[in-house]
C-alpha cells in the first residue's frame, strides 16, 4: 500500500514538473515572439513617420487613412506590451498600499481644540 502510494505521488510531480517547464518554453517563445513583433512594428512606425513628413500635408487635411494607419500602429504597439507584461508576468506582482490612513472624526468643535 505504501509503495502504491508513493509511486502515484510520483506520477503527479513528474506532471507537474513536466507542466511547470512546458509552461516556461511557451513563455519564453511568446516574449521572444513579442519582441520580435515589436521590432517590426519599430520599423513600421520609423518608415511609416519618414514617409508622413515627406508628404506635402497640411496637419488639419491629413487624409483619414494616414490617421487609421497611425491608430492601427498604437493599438498594435499597445497589444505587443500587454502581451510582454502578461508574458514575463509584470502584472502579477500585487503593491502594498503604503499611504497613510486618514481618519476622520465627525462631530469636532474647532473652539475645543
Amino acid at each position: 500500500m505504501f509503495l502504491r502510494n508513493e509511486v502515484v505521488m510520483s506520477k503527479t510531480q513528474i506532471s507537474k514538473v513536466d507542466i511547470q517547464k512546458q509552461k516556461k518554453e511557451i513563455n519564453e517563445k511568446h516574449i521572444k515572439f513579442y519582441d520580435k513583433t515589436l521590432s517590426i512594428l519599430e520599423f513600421i512606425l520609423d518608415e511609416y513617420s519618414r514617409e508622413i513628413t515627406r508628404a506635402d500635408i497640411e496637419f488639419l487635411e491629413m487624409p483619414k487613412n494616414a490617421v487609421s494607419t497611425m491608430d492601427f500602429l498604437i493599438s498594435s504597439i499597445g497589444k505587443v506590451q500587454k502581451g510582454q507584461r502578461l508574458a514575463l508576468g509584470l502584472d502579477e506582482e500585487n503593491y502594498e498600499n503604503v499611504e497613510p490612513v486618514i481618519n476622520i472624526v465627525e462631530g469636532l468643535c474647532e473652539d475645543k481644540i
